[in-house]
């Protein structure tokens, strides 16, 4: 007791001293690193400060960091300058050994192996030399050292006119980007900026896969395989967490990483003896733009789990799920606005209707399938697939949605952005069953929804017959009419809120293919394995409609509990506000690029976002 009363005790006293204390210098917080900065931060007293201004001088001493940083790089360049003017007496020193007699220097004088020391000299090199802007940045503090690495390795193999290019583009976001982040993007943007060259690159390295082997310093090994074919990597992956997650339904009790690590080791041993694996949707899951996979782009599409895959692995891995008939595939549409890349529509393809004869609506005996095409507004299109093992062999058929003018297979009017196909990489005739997912019908679809939980299931009478019947009624859900429908919409405006706390299925879905990810600060963790959690609770009131739902993993969906508060802009941003109060802006990722927006227009919109 008398350990906790002197504690607490300590901590009154400190909490006096900061709402009495020091104020931070002024304009700590926009200071430019330097000397004066550097000055500055010499003359505060952390014990004084409160719990805002302490993240102010750790945001003051990161730019101070990165200036130093950027100042050790020159220093290391001048030095072997030096060491180059110096010898350039000696006769028998050529211009290939200044390297290495300048890292003998560097590692003399700061006690260094010479390894670390030829490589951080190579590393500043590229920086100064072939990198002046980021540089420039590192100095300015705009970004730090691991941001200024992943940039540096990042461009290493690519033309200077490419690292230049794809720097231009990159540098401004830097600063708000994490290093997975930036990491990310920065494979994306060189993967689009010569598609030939990326496509290259990857040849060359799958040609050096490998395996490697070795030991830790705690006396522990390693056994992995490098510069592997990425698609077939991930399907590995998958299987091998196919097999742990059946283990852990079997009934073993340890953590999922050591009986993945086991079940790895007793396949390649030929010793494992395990349960047949439980397969999910979503074995593999990529996203690509339409245009890329029909062979019109060279866009880089998304392996969900692994980051950017150049335009040509993606048609490839598109073709190959379509083809594979051991797999059920699922295609996705999302259309997003031209502008602004947001998305407006999510959907998925059915499989078409036949006819007595063997052919889809649409499609004559000796011809091909018809384009299901349609003119209309709304922007690029992004097409998802989740391929899965078949599980069953029934399929419901699709059919034209009430009020359609177009063809089986068409989306509703207006929806679609000019003329598409029926189906990417092999997906012939395939409907486009676009059911609202961006939010217009959601009123009903909650009521829908709703009718059926005080029912305790689809409304009975004469709706229920027709579903038996296996009809569909104009309402869009099997089992509900229209009186359900209005009954419950009805009540939720009695009530001012609404009933249903869990979004739906389509609702789920939406938010996924919108949020892509958490939205957490700098997190990355997929929005498929996140939680769906309203912005504005439920039990405040807030609905349960995309609006009002945000992809947030456990984590960050733990930070509202612990606090922190979350908010979104008129821009669509989620603003955080963590308990210190600090807010940090986490901006709405388009789907796709938007490609009608200019250089000049991007600013001026980042600048008014900065202001709200």
């Amino acid at each position: 007791m008398g350990f906790q009363s002197i504690t607490h005790c300590d901590k009154f006293e400190r909490m006096i001293e900061r709402e009495s204390g020091q104020a931070l210098p002024e304009g700590l917080a926009e200071m430019s690193p330097g000397p004066e900065l550097a000055a500055a931060l010499s003359s505060v007293d952390r014990s004084r400060l409160c719990g805002f201004d302490l993240v102010v001088v750790l945001q003051a001493r990161g730019r101070q960091l990165a200036f130093d940083q950027a100042e050790l790089a020159a220093d290391l360049m001048a030095v072997a300058e030096c060491v180059a003017v110096e010898s350039s007496g000696v006769s028998w020193v050529w211009n290939s050994d200044i390297d290495g007699l300048a890292a003998a220097e560097i590692a003399a004088a700061l006690t260094w192996t010479k390894r670390t020391a030829r490589s951080r000299l190579q590393e500043a090199r590229l920086l100064i030399e072939r990198l002046p802007q980021v540089w420039a940045a590192l100095r300015a503090g705009s970004i730090d050292a691991p941001k200024t690495r992943v940039i540096v390795e990042g461009t290493n193999a690519v033309d200077d006119h490419i690292a230049h290019l794809v720097i231009g583009q990159i540098l401004p976001e830097a600063p708000g980007l994490t290093t997975g982040q930036l990491a990310y993007r920065l494979r994306r943007l060189i993967a689009e900026a010569d598609p030939e060259a990326a496509q290259r690159r990857h040849e060359e390295a799958v040609k050096e896969r490998k395996v490697v082997r070795g030991t830790n310093p705690d006396g522990s090994a390693f056994l992995s395989g490098c510069n592997l074919p990425v698609d077939q990597a991930a399907a590995a992956d998958e299987r091998l967490d196919a097999l742990a997650r059946a283990a852990k339904r079997s009934g073993d009790s340890r953590p999922m990483d050591h009986i993945r690590a086991d079940i790895y080791l007793g396949l390649i041993a030929g010793t494992w003896q395990g349960p047949s694996p439980v397969h999910r949707r979503g074995v593999i899951e990529l996203t690509a733009d339409l245009p890329t996979l029909m062979g019109l782009a060279e866009r880089a599409g998304d392996l969900s789990g692994w980051g950017p895959v150049i335009a040509d692995i993606a048609r490839q891995i598109a073709a190959a799920r379509a083809a594979d008939p051991d797999t059920d595939t699922i295609w996705r549409y999302s259309i997003t606005h031209p502008l602004t890349g947001a998305l407006l529509y999510h959907g998925t393809t059915r499989p078409p209707t036949l006819h007595s004869d063997g052919t889809t609506p649409g499609e004559t005996i000796g011809r091909g399938p018809t384009a299901a095409a349609t003119e209309g507004r709304g922007g690029a299109r992004t097409t998802k697939t989740k391929t899965h093992k078949k599980e069953r062999s029934s399929t419901r058929p699709s059919e034209a949605r009430p009020g359609s003018t177009g063809p089986p297979g068409s989306p509703p009017n207006g929806a679609g952005p000019g003329r598409t196909t029926t189906g990417p990489a092999g997906a012939k005739g395939a409907d486009w069953d676009h059911h609202a997912d961006s939010g217009h019908h959601e009123a009903d679809e909650a009521a829908r929804d709703q009718a059926e939980q005080d029912a305790g299931g689809p409304t009975s009478g004469s709706e229920s017959a027709r579903e038996n019947a296996g009809g569909r009624d104009r309402a869009g859900r099997n089992g509900t009419g229209r009186a359900a429908v209005r009954r419950a919409a009805g009540r939720r405006a009695r009530n001012g809120r609404d009933r249903r706390r869990f979004p739906t299925s389509r609702q789920r879905a939406f938010v996924i293919a919108r949020d892509r990810t958490c939205r957490g600060p700098g997190c990355r963790v997929p929005a498929s394995r996140s939680e769906i959690d309203h912005r504005i609770p439920h039990a405040h009131g807030g609905p349960t409609e995309v609006g009002n739902l945000d992809a947030e993993c456990t984590h960050c969906h733990d930070l509202k509990d612990a606090g922190w508060k979350v908010h979104r802009n008129r821009y669509d941003d989620t603003v955080w506000t963590s308990i210190l109060g600090h807010t940090y802006r986490v901006p709405a990722e388009p789907v796709t690029p938007p490609w009608a927006i200019s250089v000049l227009e991007r600013c001026l919109l980042d600048h008014m976002r900065g202001l709200e």
